[in-house]
Formats: C-alpha cells, sequence, structure tokens
C-alpha cells in the first residue's frame, strides 16, 4: 500500500508508521528510486534498503548508527497523545529548500480503545507556494499564509521564507518581510484594538498614512485586504491573507477626479481675474473713501464726493461730512462739561481727605476711650478686690473660731455684703466682656436638676426671710443630663430669681422648665414668675438694656447696677435663646427664656469634688509677696491656719532677696505666692528675675492678683508663673492650690536643705473621698457587691485611660491631654478617688491653657496612679 501511494502522490514523498512494540517502516522516494528504512523490535538503528518491487530486500544500503526509537519521535507521541489525526508543525525539509508538513494518523484496535500504531506521511508544501504565486489578483496584490504561530508558511512574493538562527533554519514572520503591503496587512489584521480583540475575518479596508493629495481624494494609499480561515477542518489554525492597493481597483476613478479638480481651478482662476479688474475699478473710490474717514479721524471736515461714479460712495461722502460737523460740536460741548467734572473731582477729593481725617480722630478717640475703659476696669477690679480680699479672707477665718449667736449673725451680714459687692463687680466685668465680644462659653455635660436646685437653695433663705413662698415645678419630660455652660445658666435664673425675691413683698416666687421642643439640639423653656411690684408698660422695651431699671426709683429703693437683666439676655443669646418678659404693675412679672442644648447621657456627668481643707502634710515653707498689709496679714492667718510655715515680704525686690538667701542657707521656699501688681517691680518683673538667678532651683510661683481680666492672667503665665489665683482669696481654693502645686516640689526642697529622715507616711484618707464613699455604701447591697463593682471596673480600664494620656503627652497634643485627663477625671469622681480627680482636673485646666509644663506631669501621675490602687484596695 506504502508503494502504491508513493507512486500515485507526487507530493507524497515519504510514508512511514510505527508500532507500540518499537517496529518502525518507511517508504521513500527519492529520484528513479525507492527506499525502505525498518527496526524491528529490540534492534537500535534503521536499515536502509534499495527496493525495485514491494518485498523486495536484497540490496542493503546502510545501517545507520544511532538509536531510533519512533515511539519517541514528535509525530508519533502527538497522534498517541491526541487519540486522533494531526498536522504537525510546518518545518524545512532537509534536503531540500522547501516546506514541508507531516501528517499523523493513530491506528487502534478493533475496540477502538487500544493503540496499535501510528501511520505517517511528509507533504511537502512547495505546491502549496507554486500556487498562491501562481494567482493574480491584481497587479499590485500579495497574497500569503500564516500559521497559527505567526510564521509564514507560503508566500507570493519571490523571497526566502527563513532564516538561520544558530544554525538552524527558522521561518520569519510577516513582520519580517520585505514587502510592505504584508508588513502593514499584518499589523492591522492581526493587531489587537483597545478592547483585546482582534479583527473578524472578511474583507476589510486597511488605512495608512495620509497626505495632502489623499485628503484631495486625488490619490490613495488605502489597502483591500481579505483575511480567511485555511484549513480549519484539519484544525491547522492557518490564515489566508489576500491585500492589494485600493488604487488597482480604482485608478480610472481617480482618474476621473483629477481631471475634475483640473477644470475646477480653471474656474476658480478665471473667477478671480474677473474679480480683481471689478475691484481695481472700486479700489479709487475706496481709496477716496479712506482718505475721508482719515480726515474724519483726525478731525479734519472731508468734503463730499460730487463726481462719485457710484451713487453709493457719494451717499457715505455726505453723512462722514454731516458726522465730522456733528462731531466738532460734540466735543466743544464735552470739553466744558470735563472742565467741571474736574472741578468737581477736586472739590470731592478736598472733601474726602478731610472726612477721612475726622474718621481717624475718631478712631485714635474710640481706641483712647476703650484703653482709658479697659484701664479703669482694671484699677477698679484691683482697688475693689484687695480690701475684699482682707473682708472675705478674715471672714472665713473667723467662722472657724468660736463665735456667739450674735457674732455669727454680723458674720453673716458681713460675708452677704461682700459678696454682693462681688457680684457688683463681676457684673461690670461680664459687661465688658460683652462689649468686647470675649465672654465665651463652655459645652459639657451637666446635671441640670441639680443646677436647678442650687439655684433655688441659694434663693430659698432669702425667700424665707422675707416669708415668701418659692415653688418650683420641673416637668416629668425634662431631662437630667444636658452638655451645656452650667455656670452661665446658673447666672441667669439666679439673676432673676433674685430680681423676682427682691421686688416681692408677699405672695410666691415659681421657676418653671420645660422642654420647649425635643429632638437634637434640645429647647428648653424656663419661667421665673413673682408676684411683686410689676413694671409699666411704658419702661418694658428699656428692660434689657445697660444700665437700665424698671423705675427711675428702682436704684434709689433697692439697688443694682442695671446690668443684670442685660447681661441675662447676652448669655441666653449665646445659648441659641431668647428672653422675653410680660408683666402688669401691682400683679406681678413673669420673666421666660428659652436656650438650645444637645442631650447628654448622665454617666458622663462629672459630679463636682467635695471642698475639704488642704491641711499641710509635709513642712514646706512658703513666701508671700504683697504691697498691701492687709492682704500679707490674711494670707498669713489661712497659711497658719493651713498649716504651713511662711515669710512676708512687701515688695518684689525682698523678695528676690529672700529668695536667694534661703537658697544659700539651704533652706529654699517651696512655693511663692506672688501679687501681681506692686511699685517699683510688679510680680512678672520679680518672677523673671527669680527664674533668671536661680534657674532650674527656682521655687513654684503662684500669681496672685484682685484683677480678674484675662491679660493679666495672660501676662503672668508669661513670665514664668505656674498658677493664677483672683482675690479675694478662699481658705479652700488656696489650700488646694498650695497642695496641688507643692507636691512637685519636696524632691528639690528636701534635697536642699539636708536629710530630715524619711517621710511621714501618707494615710489612706486623702486618696478617698470618704464621704461619697460611705455615700456608696448606702446603696450597696448585703454582699457588697455593688461598690465592688464599681471599683472593678474602674481598675479595669485605667491602664487603658493612662495609656491615652501618655500618649498625649508623648506627642504633646494638648486636646488629646485635655480630653483623656477629662474622661478620667469624671470616672474618678465616680469611684470617689478624691486625690486622682484634682490632679486630672490639674491637667485638663494646663492643657486647655496650652502650658508647655503639663506634659512634665507624668512622673507624679505614676504616683497618684499606685496611691489610688493602694488606697481602693484597702477600702
Amino acid at each position: 500500500m506504502a508503494y502504491a501511494l508513493t507512486q500515485q502522490s507526487p507530493n507524497v514523498p515519504y510514508l512511514y508508521y510505527g508500532t507500540t512494540d518499537g517496529f518502525f517502516f518507511g517508504l521513500e522516494r527519492e529520484e528513479g528510486r525507492f527506499v525502505v528504512r525498518e527496526i524491528l523490535p529490540g534492534e537500535s538503528g534503521r536499515r536502509h534498503y534499495e527496493i525495485s518491487e514491494p518485498g523486495d530486500r536484497s540490496r542493503l544500503v546502510r545501517t545507520e548508527d544511532t538509536v531510533y526509537d519512533p515511539r519517541k519521535r514528535p509525530w508519533y507521541q502527538l497522534a498517541a497523545s491526541t487519540g486522533k489525526r494531526v498536522f504537525t508543525d510546518v518545518y524545512r525539509s532537509a534536503v531540500k529548500s522547501q516546506f514541508d508538513l507531516t501528517l499523523a494518523q493513530p491506528i487502534f484496535d478493533t475496540d477502538n480503545r487500544t493503540l496499535l500504531g501510528v501511520m505517517a506521511v511528509d507533504m511537502s508544501l512547495a505546491r502549496l507556494t507554486e500556487l498562491i504565486r501562481s494567482t493574480r489578483i491584481s497587479e499590485h496584490a500579495v497574497t500569503y499564509l500564516v500559521d497559527g504561530q505567526g510564521r509564514m508558511v507560503a508566500s507570493s512574493v519571490d523571497e526566502e521564507l527563513s532564516e538561520l538562527v544558530n544554525g538552524r533554519h527558522q521561518r520569519i514572520t510577516p513582520l519580517q518581510s520585505r514587502e510592505p503591503l504584508v508588513r502593514e496587512s499584518y499589523t492591522q489584521l492581526f493587531a489587537p484594538d483597545r478592547q483585546g480583540t482582534r479583527r473578524a475575518p472578511g474583507l476589510v479596508r486597511l488605512e495608512t498614512e495620509r497626505d495632502w493629495l489623499q485628503r484631495l481624494g486625488l490619490t490613495s494609499n488605502r489597502l483591500i485586504a481579505l483575511q480567511r480561515p485555511f484549513g480549519a477542518k484539519y484544525e491547522l489554525g492557518w490564515q489566508l491573507v489576500v491585500v492589494a492597493p485600493e488604487e488597482d481597483f480604482t485608478a480610472h476613478v481617480l482618474q476621473a477626479r483629477q481631471w475634475a479638480l483640473l477644470a475646477m481651478a480653471a474656474l476658480i482662476g478665471v473667477g478671480v481675474l474677473g474679480a480683481f479688474l471689478v475691484a481695481r475699478r472700486l479700489s479709487a473710490q475706496f481709496h477716496q473713501l479712506n482718505k475721508s474717514a482719515t480726515q474724519l479721524g483726525s478731525g479734519q471736515v472731508p468734503p463730499v464726493q460730487e463726481k462719485a461714479p457710484f451713487r453709493e460712495v457719494h451717499n457715505l461722502s455726505r453723512v462722514m461730512h454731516d458726522s465730522a460737523l456733528k462731531l466738532h460740536a460734540y466735543n466743544r460741548a464735552i470739553k466744558r462739561k470735563n472742565k467741571a467734572l474736574r472741578d468737581a473731582t477736586l472739590l470731592l477729593e478736598e472733601r474726602v481727605r478731610l472726612r477721612t481725617a475726622e474718621l481717624a480722630a475718631s478712631r485714635e478717640e474710640a481706641l483712647a476711650a476703650v484703653r482709658a475703659k479697659a484701664g479703669f476696669l482694671a484699677v477698679m477690679s484691683h482697688e475693689i478686690r484687695t480690701p475684699l480680699n482682707g473682708v472675705v479672707g478674715m471672714s472665713q477665718l473667723l467662722t472657724d473660731t468660736g463665735l456667739t449667736p450674735s457674732q455669727k449673725e454680723l458674720l453673716g451680714v458681713l460675708k452677704v455684703s461682700s459678696e454682693q459687692l462681688l457680684a457688683v463687680v463681676d457684673d461690670i466685668l461680664d459687661f465688658s466682656k460683652i462689649e468686647s465680644g470675649k465672654l465665651a462659653l463652655e459645652h459639657l455635660p451637666m446635671d441640670l436638676h441639680a443646677a436647678i436646685r442650687g439655684v433655688c437653695d441659694i434663693s430659698r433663705l432669702r425667700c424665707q426671710e422675707k416669708g415668701l413662698v418659692l415653688r418650683v415645678d420641673l416637668r416629668p419630660d425634662l431631662p437630667r443630663a444636658i452638655v451645656s455652660d452650667i455656670t452661665r445658666l446658673r447666672q441667669v435664673l439666679l439673676n432673676l430669681l433674685s430680681n423676682a425675691v427682691k421686688f416681692t413683698h408677699h405672695g410666691e416666687v415659681c421657676l418653671r422648665a420645660w422642654v420647649e421642643q425635643a429632638g437634637e439640639p434640645l429647647t428648653l423653656g424656663f419661667s421665673v414668675s413673682d408676684t411683686g411690684v410689676g413694671i409699666s408698660q411704658q419702661r418694658l422695651g428699656e428692660l434689657f438694656q445697660p444700665f437700665s431699671q424698671g423705675d427711675t426709683s428702682t436704684a434709689r429703693v433697692y439697688g443694682g447696677t442695671g446690668l443684670g437683666l442685660m447681661i441675662c439676655r447676652h448669655l441666653v443669646e449665646r445659648m441659641g435663646g431668647r428672653i422675653q418678659v410680660n408683666s402688669q404693675t401691682g400683679v406681678g412679672s413673669t420673666f421666660s427664656f428659652t436656650i438650645r442644648a444637645q442631650p447628654a447621657r448622665p454617666e458622663d456627668i462629672v459630679e463636682p469634688l467635695v471642698p475639704t481643707l488642704q491641711l499641710a502634710r509635709n513642712p514646706h515653707r512658703v513666701l508671700v509677696v504683697d504691697d498691701n498689709l492687709t492682704n500679707l496679714k490674711v494670707a498669713s492667718a489661712m497659711l497658719n491656719r493651713l498649716g504651713y510655715p511662711h515669710d512676708l515680704r512687701d515688695n518684689g525686690l525682698r523678695a528676690v532677696e529672700a529668695v536667694e538667701q534661703a537658697q544659700r542657707e539651704h533652706q529654699p521656699y517651696a512655693l511663692v505666692l506672688m501679687d501681681s501688681h506692686m511699685p517699683e517691680m510688679d510680680g512678672a518683673a520679680t518672677t523673671r528675675q527669680i527664674r533668671e538667678r536661680l534657674g532650674p532651683a527656682a521655687p513654684i510661683v503662684l500669681g496672685v492678683s484682685a484683677s480678674s481680666l484675662p491679660n493679666d492672667r495672660t501676662r503672668c503665665l508669661e513670665a514664668g508663673m505656674s498658677d493664677y489665683l483672683a482675690k479675694p482669696l478662699e481658705l479652700h481654693a488656696l489650700g488646694q492650690a498650695l497642695q496641688r502645686w507643692i507636691e512637685r516640689a519636696p524632691a528639690a526642697a528636701d534635697g536642699a536643705s539636708g536629710p530630715t529622715g524619711p517621710a511621714p507616711t501618707r494615710p489612706a484618707a486623702p486618696w478617698i473621698n470618704t464621704e461619697r464613699w460611705t455615700m456608696l455604701g448606702e446603696f450597696d447591697n448585703g454582699a457588697g457587691k455593688v461598690r465592688g463593682a464599681i471599683v472593678q471596673d474602674f481598675l479595669a480600664e485605667l491602664d487603658t485611660r493612662m495609656n491615652d494620656i501618655r500618649q498625649a503627652m508623648a506627642t504633646r497634643d494638648h486636646e488629646a491631654l485635655g480630653n483623656a485627663a477629662h474622661q478620667l477625671k469624671g470616672a474618678a469622681l465616680n469611684t470617689c478617688a478624691a486625690r486622682l480627680a484634682q490632679l486630672c482636673e490639674a491637667l485638663e485646666t494646663r492643657s486647655l491653657a496650652e502650658d508647655p509644663e503639663v506634659f512634665a506631669y507624668d512622673g507624679l501621675l505614676d504616683q497618684v496612679v499606685r496611691g489610688t490602687r493602694e488606697a481602693l484596695a484597702t477600702n
């Protein structure tokens, strides 16, 4: 059969097959003869026989030395693995300059599953190349065949389709062809588009680079390409491409277009020539018109062209002549008006200059008045608070002495009088802040019910003295916890209640509170009603103005500054509400107002610390510096009461000498109470002198002043003072300040004074608020689990809250430190950890003031936390 096939088909020169046991038989037709190659199972090299008929093995040509196993050949393995007829890749013949292709067919047993062997035949592609080259589509058409790997199989171009690479023939790609049509068509047909897909097979038009002739349609560089699959039935994956210039098919159309374009150009030339002749005739007339326009522009009057050949030109010259005459008239009128305008402008500029000078002078006068008022307020505050410091301080010290009932009554009158005088000063300072726009509000969680009860408790004593009934009506839906400014809300309520009690002689005073509008924010309503003297309708409009009262005789009969209601109106408006009044003479008055506030959770409310007198625990020395003898006596008496050894100096120079002498004697002062306003050398200058001379060994300086203006506090802190206390001094506030700041001084003070023995053991009482601890015990169950659970929860969260504080200190973030200290302060208050709450309050206060020294509290904070843990563990 192999002999017959090779004889019948010149394109099948070599037929062979191999079996699964390694047997191989091949028949190849060479020039004028047939050669059989075979190898039996177990043999290594193939034997070559020259035969003249089937079965002839008489002439052995040669025997191969190399091992040949058909089962390891690519054609065998490909057919055996796929189980179907397959074609191998195109390869170059080893003996001829042509491309060949192998077709392999697996042979199975009768069960169609057992492989017996593979039959293969080599097929020459030379005839395919000849067929492609003999096919003529057009004059410049090119046909080429590409396999699935993008390599050239055949081409109508007379070129070598392979090249030597490392001693082996490798087929070229269409992009390596020397024919531009092949390269251009392959690039556009087989390159993916922007979506990653290729063109579908078929007839397409390919665009090339276009010049101006192509844009005019006189030439064409576009290509016509036909792409078809080749051998798809045999799964070859080849593509047959026929490409030709579009010009091969449209040459006669392009030629006709060129002739038409030439005719159009000739017609345009004739038209241009005619237009030129017409334009030349008109040019002379236009030149004359241009001359007339130039004369018109220069202010001259052009003549009328009476002999113009065109009527339109004659009319236009007439219009230009008349326009020139009118322009001359207009110019004369404009010059007159410009002169009048310049005179008016000069007059206006002079008036503006004078007015500007007047305004500048008025501004300087206003600034001087503001500065004078600020100075007056500072002096007034200082001069009033300085004697009040002695009055209030001595009255507090007298309270702790043995007094008779009449003496206590007199002391109560003294205390009320001093508090009223302080209220007048505070009203005036608040009025100054309101006028300057510097009155700020705080927004913190507060107990609304407790605030109302506190205000009523203050007013109830006065009501009882006058025989009045004080009623409080709180609606059931009134929330307990809100976010607002508790101090300013108390100020408004207390002012309204105080006025109601003051102007009511019999009957009652009623305070009501309700929810005006629910939601976020809440709108809360308050009203204070009385059965007092009332206010006339004529005076209601002026009631909330500064220094205004209900009647001209009010100040004489009842006293007051007339600033309270104005301050209330401003505070209410700052809190997002409004205030109003309804009154009838002889019947009574009702003041009502609203505020806006955010709802809060009751657990967020920080309970105020119970003021306890902080007595001295260690013998730290204190220096008091003040130029007022009364203030020195008050401070000395308070320090004696608190248990602090101290010295007194009446000016800044002596204070500096005393601090230096104490340092030389190794008995330094731990703290200095420094008055900010002193002659010769004020408190700020004295503090700077102490800091410069002693450096790190300088004692802590606390500023004390009768001025409560923010500028004085800022000036003291900038001078190096650690804190600021306002006069009149209060015993509890002074004790807390000394205890808070001296805690940072013992190491330096003790170290400088030499060994004094171990410090006395601190008892647990200062760490725990015993009164609140006892109160929590009243709510406990029999097993004591409620209070224990509160402590356990606090200790479980303590490390997390301490980490937040340490993180803020490490990053020197004042805002984050203040928030973290505020959170820990609230938790410490709820757990009765009074000492820790005080320290957190100090951290929060100094963080809000952006004090850089607040970041040095880490060591002290760790000590207080350890002490708090021990105190809670032992209670």
